[in-house]
């Protein structure tokens, strides 16, 4: 007889094992989305530790054709107006741009349009023909790449460094 009541009785369902699968879901979540944006703001914590720990690049020392490469078809004599330029300006670097650009000569190329705001706080950028031209108002810094090749003008003085990190290095 024992068969036929344990046959009928109903079994209660896991409500408190799935409970604690949406609590431990819901955690992971919530960690990988603070770990992404506080690893998303700085990842220069991961080449200093790397560095500690005897890890270094192995790639090639002369990175080659890394970096901004103009398209055959860019011209500096364009006629027309330029991108982001008011009507009859021609594009140029301004102030802070134009001191970089006395540092660094041809490397910093020819200016392919207007200095234009990316921010609502003030940063700008600016095409050349050799790369980018930037300026972060935040940090009162000016600088430039060339995709691989990074180069500012900071408070510290002029700096310069190679990799994917935008920011000059503390120091």
């Amino acid at each position: 007889m024992s068969y036929v009541h344990r046959r009928f009785t109903k079994k209660r369902s896991g409500s408190a094992e799935l409970m604690y699968l949406l609590i431990v879901l819901a955690a992971g979540f919530t960690t990988a989305w603070w770990a992404g944006h506080k690893l998303g703001m700085d990842l220069s914590s991961v080449t200093v530790v790397a560095s500690i720990l005897g890890l270094t690049e192995t790639g090639r020392m002369t990175h080659g054709a890394a970096g901004y490469q103009p398209a055959a078809e860019v011209q500096t004599n364009q006629p027309g107006a330029a991108p982001y330029c008011a009507p009859g300006q021609s594009p140029a670097f301004a102030v802070g741009m134009d001191n970089l650009k006395q540092q660094l000569g041809n490397a910093m190329g020819v200016p392919l349009e207007c200095e234009h705001p990316t921010s609502a706080i003030g940063d700008t950028i600016q095409q050349t023909t050799t790369g980018l031209a930037a300026y972060s108002k935040l940090t009162n810094t000016v600088s430039f790449t060339d995709g691989w090749r990074h180069w500012a003008i900071t408070a510290r003085g002029p700096v310069t460094w190679e990799g994917t990190d935008p920011n000059p290095p503390p120091g």
